[in-house]
């Protein structure tokens, strides 16, 4: 978090600087010349509050200004080369230009394609062939994670969600983390373990935490660690942390304890290798832990089948860009094999901090395992 804040006050000054530019030029086509100090210093203002609110690189403001400054820019280097080309702007053109129109609309576009491709939920399915052992008709697993409720669906939209997920008849439901966050009431958290908790399977709906679930960003969360499992577990959902089941002798689900979740309460996560070692070899072994890490350790160990969500997949681009790049330790989205070892990153099936997504889609993934 220190890090994140100290990117974020680096960015304010030419975040600033930009949007004073920006700022006087569209004053600039209203404003009279002899105005020019009252103009300056308005601009100046605006440009202060608007870079500092920035600041808060989680919020909507921030996403609506990087967008539309990040559209201007590329604006102005395109206008720049056009001029230096030849190219003569008529009147409308250069007051299109000066207005900053075309960035506001760009923006408006974005932003609007971002709230419906976040509010509309796909299916992503997969098979994962087995060597092993296993059953003739093989086994369907139901997973879903980064609900993040509150943030893009009540109650009823998400009972309808879970009618939907209920149709794949699933062998199993697997939920993959941050469920709730630190901006979910303790009832909005009753609300949706009572629903997820009503998808029927054959052998239950087990729940790992994501970094999100126990409210630890926020000193005034509306629950506390304790009523969240007393919630979840009353709910008829299976807390795992660190912990392996055993199911119908040959198909087993290991849930992880959050790294984030045990870096904040200083504990150790135990090793892959000793989750898996008393279950038997030739069963085929699922492993869920909310962050997408630790994969060559868990495919070393023997798992057969990883389960992650985390990532949003970017949410809003460019930021999976971003990790795609710099973070070769995760994996941002989708199928990847380690080994034997499959492992499957969901972009979840809403997001957090704002209803919007234009990194991939929300989604809840369905796994046949053949």
């Amino acid at each position: 978090m220190i890090l994140i804040l100290s990117f974020a006050g680096m960015l304010v000054i030419p975040l600033g600087i930009y949007l004073y530019r920006l700022i006087r030029r569209f004053l600039g086509v209203f404003c009279k010349e002899r105005r020019l100090r009252l103009q300056k210093l308005s601009a100046a203002v605006m440009a202060a509050v608007a870079a500092a609110f920035s600041i808060n690189l989680f919020g909507l403001w921030a996403l609506v200004v990087f967008y539309t400054v990040g559209i201007a820019a590329v604006t102005d280097v395109v206008w720049l080369i056009l001029k230096k080309r030849g190219y003569r702007p008529g009147v409308k053109a250069d007051m299109v230009y000066r207005t900053c129109l075309l960035p506001v609309l760009v923006t408006a576009v974005i932003l609007g394609y971002a709230y419906v491709n976040m509010h509309h939920v796909t299916v992503a399915s997969y098979t994962v062939d087995s060597q092993k052992e296993i059953r003739q008709e093989g086994y369907r697993i139901v997973f879903l994670s980064d609900l993040h409720f509150g943030t893009t669906m009540d109650a009823d939209k998400l009972r309808e969600y879970c009618a939907r997920m209920e149709q794949e008849k699933p062998d199993l439901v697997v939920l993959g983390g941050d469920i709730v966050d630190e901006a979910t009431l303790l009832s909005e958290a009753e609300e949706a373990f009572a629903a997820l908790a009503q998808i029927d399977s054959t052998y239950g709906t087990y729940y790992v935490y994501g970094n999100h679930d126990k409210g630890r960003y926020a000193s005034d969360c509306d629950f506390t660690q304790e009523e969240l499992a007393e919630t979840i577990r009353d709910a008829g959902v299976h807390i795992l942390e660190d912990e392996s089941v055993l199911l119908n002798n040959e198909l087993s689900i290991t849930g992880r304890c959050d790294r984030s979740d045990a870096s904040a309460s200083y504990i150790s996560r135990k090793a892959s290798a000793d989750l898996i070692a008393d279950l038997p070899q030739e069963g085929f072994h699922m492993i869920a832990d909310h962050q997408p890490r630790d994969m060559e350790e868990n495919a070393a160990a023997g798992f057969d089948l990883m389960l992650s969500g985390h990532t949003h997949a970017g949410q809003m681009w460019p930021v999976g860009l971003f990790t795609e790049l710099f973070d070769k330790k995760t994996v941002n989205y989708g199928e990847k094999s380690f080994g034997d070892m499959h492992l499957i990153v969901s972009s979840g099936i809403a997001g957090w901090g704002y209803p919007l997504r234009t990194g991939k889609h929300s989604e809840y993934v369905v796994i046949q395992i053949v």
